[in-house]
């Protein structure tokens, strides 16, 4: 998808004289030609976890040290992920859902920060680049959560289709936007609860196959990963459609509402 933002980038020194640009979050100019949408100075404050699960990528600090593994399946998992069973093999997250990193996820869900969503995917697309655990050549294409058709046509606009443009230019894949899909309309997701979530989206996505799906992997990209159950649902579509694995790729790992809900989900 070519964005606006991308065909005038080449005129952006001329712009900037006449429409200077501002930070998306915080609202001072920005002068630096290396950022777009977001300054230095508050992106800054959305920091990687230096302690984080290599299962669900949850951050992990002093009070949340649990890690386990499975004897059989050797899986690693943490307090947040280790009842979990997921379709996914695990999840990149680039920071915590909290604070600035909130704050910049709210907005990149509207269509007016959509430069703010390409400059996060490209930050996202280097940062993978120097993880030890990840390796774009094992991965056939990208993959963004779609939206319903009927919310496509009323909002024109996915943010995570937004950032999987842009992460997937940063690390040489292509991307696919017609193999998944949604099946029926969900509301939105971030006032329920774990398990009004898990009920609401079970199989709310199919996948048609392909040759790009059938034997390969997958790389899913969305916005924010709370409980899981969007990326698993869309994940079990994938591997149903013959993807031999998936891992998902976000923003932002949010775990406030899963742990206040924990009790309740088995």
């Amino acid at each position: 998808m070519s964005t606006l933002n991308e065909k005038l980038r080449c005129y952006r020194p001329l712009m900037d004289l006449f429409f200077p640009r501002a930070c998306s979050l915080c609202g001072i100019p920005i002068i630096d030609p290396n950022c777009e949408a977001i300054c230095k100075a508050c992106f800054s404050k959305i920091t990687t976890p230096e302690q984080r699960c290599v299962r669900c990528s949850a951050p992990l600090g002093p009070g949340i040290r649990e890690i386990t593994r499975d004897a059989t399946s050797n899986k690693t998992s943490c307090y947040y992920c280790k009842r979990r069973k997921w379709s996914f093999r695990r999840a990149h997250c680039y920071t915590a859902y909290h604070g600035t990193a909130a704050l910049a996820t709210k907005k990149i869900k509207q269509s007016s920060h959509e430069p703010l969503g390409i400059e996060i995917g490209k930050r996202i697309g280097e940062w993978l680049k120097q993880l030890d655990a990840f390796d774009s050549k094992g991965f056939a294409c990208v993959i963004p959560v779609p939206q319903h058709w009927m919310r496509r046509i009323m909002v024109r606009y996915n943010q995570a289709d937004i950032l999987a443009e842009s992460i997937a230019l940063e690390i040489g894949l292509p991307v696919n936007r017609h193999s998944l899909y949604r099946t029926r309309w969900t509301e939105k997701q971030g006032t329920k609860s774990i398990a009004d979530r898990l009920k609401d989206v079970r199989d709310s996505f199919a996948c048609k196959p392909s040759k790009s799906i059938v034997g390969s992997c997958i790389l899913l990209v969305d916005d924010v990963v709370t409980s899981g159950a969007t990326a698993n649902d869309a994940a079990r579509a994938l591997r149903l459609a013959g993807a031999v694995r998936v891992e998902v790729v976000a923003f932002a790992r949010g775990v406030g509402a899963f742990e206040k809900s924990r009790s309740t989900v088995r």
